[in-house]
């Protein structure tokens, strides 16, 4: 497939969508083009271009000098310089602009540090219709060192409970604190036996921990990942599984609530007339993404060693999923309330062949994320 010039239709929540691309269905009300958002992902640059509702694109690189080019059919442009402005890049992407076009079309144009190629492409849906794209040198920037130790990505992990909170109880008295932080302990060893990572435990020892000190925590460490492992309980003993957990809409809204709370670089974007929002906003839906992609990653996995709960990923508001620029999961390990949970959670070795699927979970995530295609 030629990924350099090619025409592409985000309507509904499929690829091509389910409406019928006419000038009537186009022509209707013109989607609000609201932010833009330039940010380095891994080893690309991700664009996203967040918009009112679905839109038609088309994308292409031009040379001397090198862009990287989307038309938008149908579009206004709610940006803060109005009809026409620019805004800062990032890695590859020196800058970007934007201007109307005639028959309610609009430009953003991306001018490159050097010759770029698509790595991926995010085909919004009806609850996000924002346009995503990677892009990545042809060829690299400049000859980099090999990486040190503190350009390694920064996992957090988070043993919950402690100290005065034991969290669940289990059918023979075992304490969900100390079963998880010995499987903390486990995925650290197992983490940084591949020499590709910094970790950083919220704890490692028997202490209690707020909620929002783990969260400051996590984003103090600029941490890539945050993995808070857990041990379920229920009053049907016949429970039995693990599960991982990420963000859900309600958690979402509630982290967007606590916007003061959250100290975000948005390079020289303006921080008035509504931007402010709207870049935490796009931070916040690339975060979601990003942590469904490592609950994809990680359910298989988990899944080969130990039994998984029905829907097995799910959602909800914790308040260690809320941080709007790191990608984080919640894993239960099992049910302390099952006696075959509750056995294979006590049993060091099934703790470390859980710690090391969590790994491979992380590897296989870090090693492509641009390919990995994110729920709509």
């Amino acid at each position: 497939m030629d990924l350099n010039r090619r025409s592409l239709m985000f309507a509904g929540a499929t690829a091509l969508g389910s409406v019928a691309l006419t000038g009537r269905a186009w022509g209707d009300a013109p989607a609000a083009v609201r932010g833009v958002l330039v940010h380095e992902s891994g080893q690309a640059v991700r664009v996203t271009v967040a918009l009112e509702r679905a839109a038609q694109a088309r994308t292409f690189f031009l040379s001397d000098p090198d862009r990287f080019v989307v038309d938008l059919s149908n579009c206004t442009l709610a940006l803060p310089q109005g009809a026409a402005g620019e805004g800062p890049g990032a890695g590859v992407v020196r800058r970007f602009r934007y201007a109307a076009r005639p028959e309610n079309a609009a430009r953003l144009v991306f001018d490159l540090e050097a010759p770029a190629r698509l790595l991926r492409q995010e085909l919004g849906g009806r609850r996000a219709p924002e346009l995503s794209f990677d892009l990545a040198p042809t060829a690299p920037l400049a000859a980099a060192p090999a990486p040190s130790r503190s350009q390694r990505r920064t996992i957090v992990v988070d043993a919950g409970h402690g100290g005065r909170d034991p969290g669940a109880i289990g059918t023979t008295g075992v304490r969900e604190k100390d079963v998880v932080l010995d499987a903390a302990l486990q995925l650290r060893q197992a983490l940084e036996s591949r020499g590709q990572y910094r970790v950083a435990l919220t704890r490692d020892a028997d202490r209690y921990v707020e909620l929002e000190d783990r969260l400051r925590f996590a984003r103090a460490q600029n941490a890539d990942l945050f993995i808070s492992i857990h041990a379920d309980s229920h009053a049907n003993s016949e429970a039995q599984g693990a599960s991982v957990y990420t963000i859900s809409e309600r958690g979402e809204t509630r982290a967007q609530n606590m916007a003061q709370n959250w100290d975000i670089d948005l390079g020289g974007a303006s921080r008035t007339g509504g931007v402010q929002d709207i870049l935490l906003d796009l931070y916040q839906r690339e975060t979601t993404n990003r942590s469904a992609q490592f609950a994809q990653q990680v359910i298989p996995r988990l899944g080969a060693v130990a039994p998984l709960l029905r829907n097995t990923h799910r959602n909800a508001g914790f308040y260690v999923l809320l941080a709007p620029d790191v990608p984080a999961v919640l894993i239960e390990t099992g049910f302390l309330s099952n006696v075959t949970d509750e056995r294979r959670l006590c049993d060091p070795r099934a703790r470390q062949a859980m710690a090391e699927a969590m790994a491979q979970a992380v590897d296989t995530y870090f090693a492509a994320p641009q390919l990995m295609a994110a729920r709509a």
